[in-house]
């Protein structure tokens, strides 16, 4: 089993607190040893991330406010000011300007208040402290099996389809007034899947069951993919019945790690996270964390202003060109496409993915496999070129000749 507790697997000797303090140079040699093996994502060999290099704007922003907290109003009132407009920004974006935000770490925090609104809420309209029933595709993100550890909630998982998306019918079928959540998603992180929010909200939203849209994959694609044409389905608040959308800034938002942001509907399911502050002049808390970077909020309010509607537009058609780019690619190389991908995560048949993974490792590229799937997964970004694509597809030819079996 994989993991990271009580491993120690840097090359230089930095596992204890010297006595003394070092020399900066000595430090920072010691830092590029340690970073040695890292990936740049503008080297052309990463494959595997949704998230990328953050814009200029951002890291300049960024750097500036490296010691804003999140958590102290009264030092940092920029910080709730920069997170309304964000979440006027970000409403507007998504049907609803009026939305009620809150920022996050990410979708695992988003995604987390939206289940412990849920189940406060289920539990003041019912009564009792039991769990509360949430129904929710069986694409739904890992962060989701975190959260039923956490919090005394009864999972439901609806099937997918031929295309990895909930099958609807067999979720609605599911789902009953007694239902304390119903989740879909906007840009599965395995494979780019969009699930058909509308069918499911017009039926969620006639029992009066809660919706929540976690687009914290295609939350900063699909809005302008529609704007280009592309033949995607509303996700959003524009769609009556979605209560809540998370989204990740971090991802195809162009802004530092860590940045999300929860979006709410109502203000009463806002008031359902609000934890009172001790402080005098601190905003009482609707997140998880109490200090917090506030320099990530700083840099998204600072890309959004920059880039605008346009810019956005203009670097997801960039990316997209690049996905049927890579499609083709892929066609004349021989390898078969498990399904037309909706947004950049491309997936491939492959007898045996996670050995094509390794080779490509030896190679210098970092692909993935959505274990879930049993398919190679490939995520188009930004940080990418067309040349470095077709590296990339050469590698996978030139790993896979020898093999029995061959291609897929």
């Amino acid at each position: 089993m994989e993991t990271l507790l009580g491993s120690s697997t840097s090359p230089a000797e930095t596992g204890s607190l010297p006595e003394h303090g070092r020399a900066p140079d000595t430090v920072l040699e010691e830092l590029r040893e340690l970073c040695r093996d890292d990936h740049d994502y503008a080297g052309g060999t990463v494959f595997n991330s949704i998230c990328s290099a953050p814009l200029d704007i951002a890291r300049r922003v960024f750097a500036q406010h490296l010691d804003a907290n999140m958590g102290d109003n009264r030092v940092f009132p920029s910080l709730r000011r920069a997170e309304a407009d964000l979440s006027a920004m970000f409403g507007e974006l998504l049907g609803h300007p009026g939305a009620v935000g809150v920022a996050t770490s990410g979708g695992t925090e988003a995604n987390l208040l939206v289940v412990l609104a849920a189940v406060r809420r289920y539990h003041d309209r019912h009564g009792g402290s039991g769990p509360a029933r949430i129904v929710l595709p069986e694409s739904a993100h890992f962060s989701f099996d975190k959260i039923v550890g956490m919090l005394p909630v009864e999972p439901v998982y609806a099937p997918l389809d031929d295309r990895l998306r909930v099958r609807t019918e067999e979720l609605t079928r599911l789902v009953t007034a007694d239902t304390a959540l119903v989740v879909a998603t906007a840009g599965t992180s395995e494979a780019g899947a969009v699930d058909d929010v509308p069918a499911v909200a017009e039926h969620t939203a006639a029992l009066g069951v809660p919706l929540h849209v976690d687009a914290a994959t295609g939350g900063f694609l699909i809005p302008f993919a529609r704007e280009l044409g592309y033949d995607l389905p509303p996700f959003a608040f524009d769609v009556p019945g979605v209560t809540s959308v998370a989204l990740d800034p971090h991802k195809y938002g162009g802004v530092p790690i860590p940045s999300g942001h929860l979006l709410l509907r109502d203000r009463a399911d806002a008031e359902l996270l609000r934890t009172a502050s001790h402080y005098r002049g601190t905003v009482d808390h609707h997140g998880l964390l109490g200090t917090r970077p506030g320099a990530a909020v700083l840099a998204a309010w600072a890309v959004l202003r920059t880039l605008g509607r346009s810019g956005y537009r203009e670097l997801v058609k960039e990316v997209f060109t690049r996905r049927d780019l890579l499609l083709g690619l892929l066609r004349d190389a021989g390898f078969t496409t498990a399904m037309e991908p909706q947004l950049t995560v491309v997936t491939v048949r492959h007898p045996e993915p996670a050995r094509l993974v390794d080779a490509l490792e030896r190679r210098g590229f970092i692909a993935s496999v959505a274990r879930r799937y049993g398919l190679l997964r490939l995520v188009v970004h930004w940080h990418q070129t067309a040349e470095q694509l077709r590296g990339l597809v050469d590698a996978m030819a030139a790993a896979d000749g020898p093999w029995e079996g061959g291609r897929a």
